[in-house]
């Protein structure tokens, strides 16, 4: 059987030209891992790969979900699993590449494969928490799954609905449901690796990238999405690079503070997703230079 490969990697570290030379060399096809590229109106804003570079190699899974959708790593997990088994069909090897982490650790790991939540259980769920606050919420939350309630740090509303609406709509604790998963991907298939290159090299990589998205029409496509009205609470609308502009817009701040804040927002991100993919991708290749990606290139078990 054909590798699985899975590059990670922090922000404009360089893991999508690097996946698109892997590809080329070995006739593989790229699969996104990044939660924000799979959105079709985040086109500059996520980065996402160009028209020629996506015709030259075959690209899946970027720009096919719309912005009023609640994307999750189980609408990715659900995809990428038949996705991956077709590639693989074909004799082709597929190369996983993006920088959320949870994505690669649910494909490898496992993620909790729960059924979708009616929609009358959140209302109840939502009026609950308006009449007994993020007090009851925990207490409920504490009384019927006490595992996952213990997980959950602080005024964290979100975690704690979560944990009710499960258990609503299943009858059965959240916790039952995340121990009883299975990976899709053993990791025994997979070749990965995670691109950390030096701190400030990566630092100055964003500036000079947040730049030129600019300059290619960032401003007009976050200007775009700002007028949908859309709910505050959407995953799209975490993006950055597309939230700070929310302020310019309503007049709040000019256009040089907005790219300042997108900047200096992007470098956090960045910072916050070393120390994940260190803490969490531990059993990784971790890769700082070119001299160690041609390496780990040549430690797949076919020629590259």
């Amino acid at each position: 059987m054909k590798p699985i490969i899975c590059i990670a990697g922090p922000t404009a570290s360089g893991k999508s030209t690097w996946a698109i030379q892997i590809a080329k060399s070995v006739g593989g096809e790229i699969i996104n891992a990044d939660a924000l590229q799979v959105y079709s109106e985040l086109n500059i804003i996520s980065a996402r790969p160009s028209k020629s570079e996506m015709l030259n190699v075959p690209h899946h899974l970027f720009g096919h979900t719309q912005s009023n959708f609640r994307y999750s790593a189980g609408h990715w997990i659900m995809e990428v699993e038949s996705l991956i088994l077709d590639i693989l069909a074909r004799e082709k090897t597929p190369i996983l590449t993006g920088g959320t982490g949870l994505y690669f650790k649910s494909l490898i790991d496992g993620i909790a494969k729960i059924p979708n939540i009616p929609s009358d259980i959140i209302l109840e769920t939502n009026k609950f928490r308006e009449q007994k606050g993020i007090k009851g919420l925990r207490n409920f939350a504490e009384k019927i799954d006490s595992k996952s309630a213990n997980r959950v740090l602080g005024n964290d509303v979100h975690r704690l609905m979560r944990i009710i609406n499960v258990y609503k709509a299943t009858n059965k604790p959240l916790s039952f449901w995340q121990e009883n998963t299975k990976s899709v991907v053993p990791r025994i298939f997979c070749n990965c690796a995670v691109l950390l290159p030096e701190r400030e090299m990566l630092y100055n990589a964003i500036n000079s990238r947040f730049d030129v998205m600019m300059k290619k029409g960032l401003l007009s496509e976050a200007e775009r999405i700002f007028a949908q009205n859309l709910d505050p609470g959407l995953p799209i609308m975490k993006a950055i690079g597309l939230r700070e502009f929310f302020p310019y817009f309503s007049g709040d701040i000019n256009l040089d503070e907005a790219v300042e804040l997108a900047k200096r927002n992007s470098r956090r991100f960045a910072k916050r997703q070393f120390t994940w993919f260190r803490g969490q991708l531990k059993n990784w290749n971790e890769i700082k230079t070119k001299a160690q990606q041609k390496k780990f290139a040549k430690s797949i078990p076919y020629e590259v």
